[in-house]
């Protein structure tokens, strides 16, 4: 099943979910959201937040690499097809990832 995610339209996580997609989108979406270092016994899990304090295109082609790795570690289930940028005019300096992604 192919799904596109973005963080605008993020949904509530269930936690005690028994749909193994939604879960599988659930931890993709919870990557984009953490910051790298932020949890405790996984410190490699996350986003890094230096990042974003990049040029714009350095910081997108970091963001792909690490969400690549990030998505290739902690949720291999998923593929991810394709990484795009939505491009904000009023707030061009901030990342709103569109990633589409196969899941079983």
């Amino acid at each position: 099943m192919r799904v596109t995610l973005t963080l605008s339209d993020c949904p509530p996580f269930d936690l005690f979910t028994r749909n193994e997609q939604k879960a599988i989108v659930q931890n993709i979406l919870a990557i984009l959201k953490t910051s790298k270092g932020s949890c405790p016994g996984l410190r490699g899990y996350g986003i890094d937040p230096e990042i974003l304090h990049k040029p714009i295109p350095v910081a997108k082609a970091a963001y792909s690499v690490s969400i690549s790795k990030q998505l290739a570690e902690y949720v291999p289930e998923a593929t991810l097809i394709s990484l795009e940028f939505e491009d904000d005019p009023n707030h061009p300096e901030i990342l709103n990832p569109i990633l589409e992604v196969m899941i079983p």
